[in-house]
């Protein structure tokens, strides 16, 4: 998101607008902006953006919509009118993808609007706090942790410039970074640039939140950000909005499958997505603690879309009852391995040494990432992950419940 520009219009004219379109929400049409999964060559996810019929005989952009609303402290209504739009297209979400809505941090501070997100289930929808103003971090701890028990994730967008600093991202502790395209363009040929994506890509993996770079525009910064890690892009380059659920295109297919620089992985990197193992899943707690006591494996606690939501272990010691831990710690099917090990040791010593959950871009499970398979992995062995899971019984894919 850009800085807003100085307002060009009567402000008495605008409030017009604005009541226009509250009673004709249909003026508002939502587009949706692919996300996309470089190492899997598809779409992840879709962000839905606004886009406004002419009205009183003029076009306007949603720049000046967005911007006037702002200066009328409107900002809470009209999110309302698109979030409504927004959370409706939540039913037609192509399986194993996500949705990301827009709100401002004043709107989140809107009964209104807290009422609206939360009467929905938000699995799946990521809920990205928008970048116009200064804004306390802290004010918003509440309303984005009553989002978050809903099943929604947290991005901040423009990361990297304006006002999400790094003290903004330790308070808010997002799930998504939307690195900003003004770091993205041109960084194919800027060092610093590069050092500066990188060092909120190492941020990233400490908060065990997805990297989203936007503004994609050239091959080269597409090799830049795939040869990094970065996992998952957005802009012309691959996609443009569009009404509806686009899938990728012939054209963007190719443009992925012909980059110049090499995937993470594809020259001696072990990634965690090799090691990860396929567990046991339940749908409750209770039944996970059962199949624990019973075959001294962990179980993983998913919800309805697949979602890792708790990690039962078995005690440390024979006799000793599952631990029950949440599934706090996340990793990439991309998270080189190296850094899964340097994420493990960083935890606090009573779960230093549980497995990492490994899920993919819309959070579904992918497996789990054990730690002594990372030891082994680094120490030029085969983690049990690395093409063996299977020959464990306890480890082959089953539904608890």
């Amino acid at each position: 998101m850009r800085a807003p520009r100085a307002l060009p219009f009567a402000h008495g004219r605008w409030r017009g607008r604005l009541a226009d379109l509250a009673a004709h929400p249909e003026l508002l049409r939502p587009v949706l902006h692919p996300v996309v999964d470089v190492a899997a060559g598809r779409v992840a996810g879709y962000e839905v953006l606004s886009r406004f019929a002419p009205l009183r005989g003029r076009a306007h952009g949603p720049e000046e919509w967005f911007a006037a609303a702002r200066a009328l402290g409107r900002s809470a209504e009209l999110d309302l009118l698109v979030l409504r739009r927004a959370l409706a297209l939540r039913e037609h979400l192509p399986h194993g993808t996500f949705l990301t809505v827009n709100a401002a941090p004043a709107s989140l501070g809107d009964r209104r609007v807290l009422d609206l997100l939360r009467a929905h289930d938000l699995t799946s929808v990521v809920v990205e706090v928008t970048e116009h103003t200064d804004y306390d971090a802290g004010a918003l701890s509440a309303p984005l942790d009553a989002l978050r028990e809903r099943g929604a994730r947290i991005a901040l967008d423009d990361v990297g410039t304006g006002h999400s600093g790094l003290l903004r991202m330790a308070v808010v502790r997002p799930e998504v970074l939307k690195v900003d395209l003004q770091l993205v363009r041109g960084l194919d040929g800027d060092p610093v640039k590069r050092s500066l994506v990188r060092f909120l890509g190492e941020c990233a993996d400490r908060l065990d939140a997805w990297v989203v770079a936007e503004g994609v525009e050239t091959p080269g910064e597409l090799d830049v950000l795939r040869s990094m890690g970065v996992p998952l892009v957005q802009g012309f380059l691959l996609a443009r909005p569009a009404e509806g659920f686009a899938p990728l295109s012939p054209r963007a297919r190719r443009v992925l499958s012909t980059g110049s620089a090499a995937p993470p992985g594809d020259e001696g990197t072990r990634l965690s997505g090799q090691l990860a193992r396929r567990t046991k899943t339940s749908r409750t707690v209770a039944e996970a603690v059962r199949a624990v006591a019973e075959d001294r494996a962990p179980v993983v606690v998913v919800d309805e879309r697949d979602v890792p939501r708790v990690l039962v272990l078995p005690g440390t010691h024979p006799g000793e009852d599952p631990r029950v831990r949440r599934a706090c710690t996340t990793l990439a099917p991309e998270t080189a391995v190296p850094e899964a090990a340097a994420r493990a040791v960083s935890r606090p010593a009573p779960v230093r040494f549980d497995p990492m959950v490994c899920t993919d871009a819309t959070g579904r499970y992918v497996g789990v990432v054990g730690v002594e398979d990372v030891v082994l992995d680094l120490a030029g062995g085969t983690g049990r992950g690395a093409g063996g899971g299977a020959e464990d019984p306890a480890l082959e894919r089953e539904v608890v419940a």
